[in-house]
């Protein structure tokens, strides 16, 4: 089995997932969409992941590339890929399935916050947990998706479609991620009023359990 990682930016990579699903015995290949790089044929691949970026679907004219990537998920879901898109990559999703994907009328979500699982989200995590975010755009639930997900202030965290699956938040990031994140994005940073310490939290249990949350998603992956 293969899956094919797909970047818009450098600096936000598969993290936890990809190490995940090498174990499950599935070998991984990372293009740079940002720098053009493309695959030729997804017929080989079997999980075509999107990760996340600072770009909104809405700026194709801005981020071409993101047109290839438009292209390569709709190829893919309508082959019956797995497609798991994480933050940009979930809203590049619902995007293909029709939804509307605008700026979040309630402001950002940066740092840790409480995800409330539902449908088969409730089967895999049972209960409540903490998710790191960072986005400051959502989207409408696609059409004939279902909902796996929400936080009180966006309702739309995660979905699934046949085996497409979108989370908006991120379950691939590790704290030294996050701390690179937090110096390259430091203007947002500075404009949204929040802290390095804000954003990383006191806890380093959330860090151990993100990546725990990480394996179980993997594992639910290769279930649908």
């Amino acid at each position: 089995m293969k899956a094919l990682f797909v970047k818009n930016i450098n600096m936000e990579g598969p993290g936890t997932l990809e190490p995940l699903f090498e174990r499950k015995g599935v070998k991984t290949e990372t293009i740079n969409a940002f720098r053009n790089e493309t695959v030729n044929n997804i017929d080989s691949y079997d999980f075509i992941v999107i990760l996340g970026g600072p770009m909104g679907v809405y700026e194709a004219n801005k981020y071409p590339f993101l047109n290839y990537e438009f292209k390569l998920v709709e190829d893919a879901i309508n082959k019956g890929k797995k497609v798991v898109g994480i933050c940009l990559g979930s809203q590049i999703i619902a995007h293909v399935l029709g939804s509307k994907v605008y700026k979040g009328e309630m402001g950002k979500e940066i740092g840790w916050f409480e995800l409330f699982p539902q449908n088969e989200f409730e089967f895999i995590f049972h209960d409540k947990i903490e998710v790191f975010q960072w986005h400051g755009d959502t989207f409408s639930l696609p059409e004939g998706a279902v909902k796996l997900a929400s936080t009180p202030l966006y309702p739309n965290q995660a979905f699934r479609y046949g085996s497409a699956v979108g989370l908006q938040f991120h379950i691939e990031v590790t704290q030294k991620d996050i701390e690179n994140w937090i110096e390259a994005y430091e203007e947002e940073v500075k404009k949204e009023n929040l802290s390095r310490k804000e954003i990383l939290g006191n806890k380093q249990k959330r860090w151990e359990m993100l990546k725990v949350y990480s394996s179980v998603f993997v594992e639910f992956l290769f279930k649908i």
